[in-house]
């Protein structure tokens, strides 16, 4: 047996709780978080939750796409990829069918008739579809998007629009920092009707950008920990968790990164460090790692304004609908920082990196392909992308 294993067996683990993945069973701030946001479903027409990747939008849908399945007036439609109009009357169709029992039939392709199979169903069986859409800023009209493209945006953010206003459908949308903004854009009308808007990350005392709280933090490790039998924190310990969120400032993919190093090198063979994790040790992991992007304060001292423009601004996603002089977005700007510093990488580690959809993550690649900031070949499934 590996000492790893060795280690998780006497926690009473059963799995490794860090993964970066998806786990609708736990949820940290839940008060904060989807106390407000379950209101809004029963009172709201269009609902947005904005954050950088890595905050935890998607989570949010899914913990909503898990709950709702409980529940006996709202019946949730979630839409992961790219949404178009024919994935949007596909899937409400599908949906109406299996809650009705019958046959599913062609999904319409105008949004009149498939407002009204909606309309019917929310009369006869008194329940509202909550249509949860993630991904929302691909819906953003960008540098090389062809006419058809353009216009099939235009088309589906105008069906989004129409469903709205129609007391059977409530709107849950989830994108990038800006992304309402991108919408306005599009269609004015749609953005306008925007009853609820929540920032996932916020600014706290001096100006610094956290997502989840510490204690909060401490709760997302607690349950991560429980959820797979273990007690409490343990092996980490108070000073460590304090660490481990003035690190990653609370953001969830981070904080599960640095719990995932630092469980790993602890639980090697003869690492005393795997019984009792303190401040320290998680110091040295951290140091160990490089580190997240510097924080700036809202008023910059004279030596900060350099870092400033290179850093804090580059990241700030609410500005990723403005391209810089060669046409690249924020997003693509990411995606080839990612690349240059893992010198491949496919749609898949591109995704996952970046918290992103696949087909997103496709997509982006290959305009950056057509504009020649990156090199690709034919990989054992899809493209391997390489920098220029």
């Amino acid at each position: 047996m590996f000492a790893i294993d060795e280690r998780m067996k006497s926690l009473g683990w059963w799995d490794f709780p860090f993964r970066i993945d998806v786990m609708p069973e736990v949820f940290a701030g839940e008060k904060r978080i989807i106390t407000p946001l379950m209101t809004q479903l029963r009172t709201g027409n269009i609902i947005l939750i904005e954050g950088r990747a890595g905050t935890g939008k998607t989570h949010v849908l899914r913990w909503f796409l898990q709950k709702l399945n409980t529940t006996t007036n709202m019946i949730p439609c979630s839409i992961s990829e790219p949404v178009d109009t024919r994935i949007l009357s596909s899937a409400l169709t599908n949906l109406v069918a299996r809650n009705t029992m019958k046959e599913s039939g062609p999904p319409p392709d105008l949004i009149d008739s498939l407002s009204e199979n909606i309309q019917e169903f929310y009369i006869k069986k008194h329940r509202r579809i909550i249509l949860l859409i993630d991904e929302g800023q691909t819906l953003a009209i960008e540098v090389g998007d062809s006419e058809a493209v353009v216009a099939e945006k235009r088309k589906t953010v105008q069906w989004l629009r129409h469903l709205s206003d129609s007391p059977a459908v409530v709107l849950f949308m989830a994108g990038l920092t800006g992304f309402q903004k991108a919408l306005t854009n599009i269609f004015g009308p749609l953005a306008e009707r925007v009853t609820y808007k929540m920032m996932l990350e916020r600014r706290v005392a001096g100006g610094h950008i956290e997502v989840l709280t510490r204690e909060e933090t401490e709760e997302l490790i607690r349950q991560r920990i429980e959820y797979f039998g273990g007690t409490d924190i343990s092996p980490f310990t108070l000073g460590a968790i304090d660490k481990i969120h003035k690190h990653t400032r609370g953001y969830p993919r981070p904080t599960l990164r640095l719990c995932e190093s630092i469980i790993t090198d602890a639980f090697q063979d003869g690492n005393p460090a795997g019984d009792r994790i303190t401040s320290d040790y998680v110091l040295q992991i951290i140091h160990q790692q490089p580190s997240l992007p510097e924080e700036t304060t809202l008023v910059p001292s004279a030596s900060d304004e350099s870092r400033f423009t290179k850093s804090e601004r580059e990241i700030e996603l609410d500005s990723f609908m403005a391209s810089d002089p060669e046409g690249i977005t924020a997003i693509q700007r990411d995606i080839l920082t990612l690349i240059h510093k893992l010198k491949k990488a496919t749609s898949a580690v591109v995704a996952e990196e970046l918290g992103i959809a696949k087909g997103t993550a496709s997509n982006e690649l290959k305009k950056l392909y057509d504009l020649r900031k990156l090199r690709r070949r034919k990989a054992q499934r899809g493209f391997e992308y390489h920098p220029n």
